[in-house]
């Protein structure tokens, strides 16, 4: 999991703005994500089959599991139970 940590970070700073990411609640409950950008952080709460589009600049992101994942603005990230996948 550290790599994968490590890979999210490398390409966060790597990127530049190019866009929002989306976070989509696939799962059959709700969701709430802590999201951290250079302004401060923030919870955002997902029901189920709710989208939210989050980080126009990058941020990093705290799954309900406590896995930590680097966005850089342009990714959809599909939230179940407490994991995702980025796309």
């Amino acid at each position: 999991m550290n790599r994968m940590i490590a890979v999210s970070l490398a390409l966060f700073l790597a990127a530049g703005s190019a866009g929002a990411a989306t976070l989509n609640n696939v799962g059959n409950t709700p969701v709430v994500l802590q999201v951290a950008e250079t302004n401060g952080r923030v919870d955002v709460s997902l029901e189920p089959g709710q989208s939210q589009e989050i980080c126009p600049e990058g941020c990093f992101i705290t799954l309900p599991n406590g896995d930590h994942v680097g966005l850089t603005g342009n990714e959809t990230v599909d939230i179940q139970d407490s994991g995702a996948t980025v796309r």
